[in-house]
């Protein structure tokens, strides 16, 4: 009898027991498992941190390769109406960079058709004129779209359109590299309609002009002010990159 009532106390001391080491491996497995969920958001973390600047590192290489193809357009368009030219009528060669430059009152003003083209023929219609104007623009059509442009601007300097109309007239003689004429037609832009919508990339194209005229303290100021003034744009990002490679550039 007595031997029963010790094996029955055995018995319930060792439930007891295993009862109070299952809690206890269970407490332990639970603050394992904490651990490890800590460990493993902290892994998390990192590898979002690492996968951002991975995205940030793309990013540029894209806006990169995006300005790339921008210059090799320009070059390719460039080349594509001098052909034109060599195989009609024979016309003066362009001045490159690093070249003698005539004085600006020598050239032509963006307003101004060259005096040995008659200016073309556009619709009454000032919306229907520019959009002629900027059919020819995207044709590849450089001459005819500055005539066409210049035509526009002088018939309608104060339409809707005029704004745009500057700035493709810009974008036209920069394409024919003639920086002195997309120079003072980007200005146009900022100083009339500093509030349009082609404002920051017109602020942009007269640091690129700068750049390519060598005028590099001319550059760095409009590709700050880029920043400055239009935070947050594709125009501000592209001027930040590139006032990247001016420093690079100086510094070496």
């Amino acid at each position: 009898m007595r031997m029963r009532r010790l094996g029955w106390i055995f018995g319930l001391g060792m439930a007891f027991l295993a009862q109070a080491g299952e809690k206890d491996l269970e407490a332990r497995v639970q603050i394992l498992e904490q651990r490890l969920s800590s460990r493993a958001l902290v892994e998390l973390v990192q590898q979002l941190d690492q996968l951002q600047e991975e995205i940030k590192l793309i990013r540029g290489q894209l806006e990169e390769m995006q300005q790339a193809s921008e210059d090799w357009e320009r070059r390719y368009a460039d080349l594509e109406a001098r052909l034109r030219r060599l195989e009609g009528a024979p016309a003066p060669a362009t001045p490159q960079v690093g070249s003698q430059t005539p004085p600006e009152s020598a050239a032509p003003g963006p307003s101004e058709a060259p005096a040995e083209q008659p200016a073309p023929a556009l619709p009454e219609d000032p919306q229907q004129a520019y959009q002629k104007a900027y059919e020819t623009l995207q044709a590849g059509l450089y001459d005819e779209a500055i005539l066409a442009f210049s035509a526009f601007l002088k018939a309608h300097p104060d339409s809707e359109q005029a704004g745009d109309a500057w700035y493709w007239l810009g974008e036209a003689y920069y394409v024919k590299r003639d920086f002195v004429g997309a120079r003072q037609a980007f200005e146009q832009v900022i100083e009339r309609f500093p509030d349009h919508a082609k404002a920051p990339d017109a602020l942009l194209k007269l640091g690129y002009v700068a750049i390519d005229l060598g005028d590099w303290q001319a550059a760095t100021h409009h590709l700050n002010a880029v920043i400055e003034r239009f935070p947050g744009t594709r125009a501000a990002e592209l001027a930040r990159e590139r006032l990247g490679r001016i420093q690079s550039e100086t510094a070496r």
